[in-house]
């Protein structure tokens, strides 16, 4: 296992939320503006892999116009909270910076949640939309306007409203286990400095592909993985749903560079008959999080995938 590395951008001191902070003193002032600043730099750059779906920098940020639009044609304004009740597709990042674009609050959550807990999330959180998978219509309730990911469409331009760092963009609720769920409030400032210490502590560039093979409703979905590559301008290869053969699939395939998962990810990829014969040479970087990885699969990892660091993230 190895330390992370890299060098984080300059800081300095700031006051935010009415207490002295240590901010980059050089970043975007919005998760739109990083997007902005993205597109700008590798506009022709793949951005999103997902099933038969490629789509650059420009292609995406015109589908996340679109689904501005779309949004904004059903009453969603400023502020708002845009409820995402979606799995490991192309229309998760495509929403979830869409909400943002019109300067609304994207709140992922889990297809796993049954119908209570959708239903106080979704009261709770003052949704004024949700967009969804067709099948889970069934535990949504009543009064609340519902999209599906195939509605995320709009001829009418919308352009990006401004957002201030200190305002929430997003909100993530916790599972519930010792009480209600609790909705974290993810401002543009923490969403930018996150995404950028990914940036510099593991090294990554526009050059990075990485793969989406945890919930992307999850915190580690949202900001290791989407925002952390709209940061980068790097591409995001989104895996529908987790199965090492399929993964290792995917990752030899589209030449994946880097990833994050739960050490147990791990060690189903090693469990697989034919790891060693495949191709995974890019695999630069390995962050892993939500439990201790054994010594056990750290040291066959590094017998096998001698040039990959891996890192507690």
């Amino acid at each position: 296992m190895k330390t992370w590395t890299g060098r984080t951008p300059a800081l300095r001191g700031e006051r935010h939320f009415d207490r002295p902070m240590r901010c980059f003193a050089q970043r975007p002032s919005s998760l739109v503006q990083m997007l902005e600043e993205a597109v700008a730099r590798n506009p022709q750059g793949e951005a999103l892999v997902c099933g038969e779906t490629r789509l650059t920098w420009a292609a995406l940020q015109e589908r996340i116009i679109a689904a501005a639009g779309a949004f904004a044609e059903r009453g969603v304004d400023v502020g708002d909270r845009v409820a995402l009740v979606l799995g490991n597709r192309t229309e998760f990042p495509i929403a979830f910076l869409g909400a943002a674009w019109l300067g609304a609050i994207a709140v992922p959550i889990s297809v796993r949640e049954q119908k209570p807990g959708l239903e106080y999330i979704l009261v709770h959180c003052g949704a004024k939309v949700v967009v969804h998978e067709s099948e889970l219509a069934e535990r949504l309730p009543e009064g609340v306007l519902r999209l599906l990911p195939s509605d995320l469409e709009s001829d009418k331009p919308v352009e990006a409203r401004a957002s201030e760092e200190e305002e929430t963009a997003a909100i993530l609720y916790t599972s519930g286990t010792t009480g209600r769920p609790k909705g974290a409030m993810l401002t543009n400032l923490g969403i930018v400095h996150s995404s950028m210490v990914f940036e510099a502590c593991l090294g990554l560039d526009r050059s990075t592909r990485a793969m989406a093979a945890v919930p992307l409703s999850h915190v580690t979905g949202v900001i290791a993985l989407v925002t952390t590559m709209v940061r980068v301008a790097g591409t995001l290869i989104i895996l529908p749903a987790f199965k090492a053969k399929d993964f290792l699939h995917l990752a030899e395939r589209e030449r994946m560079t880097y990833t994050l998962m739960v050490p147990a990810m791990y060690k189903l990829c090693l469990l697989e008959p034919d790891f060693g014969r495949r191709d995974l040479s890019t695999w630069k970087v390995g962050g892993y999080g939500g439990a201790p990885m054994p010594t056990a699969t750290i040291e066959e990892l590094a017998e096998k995938l001698p040039g990959l660091r891996l890192l507690n993230a």
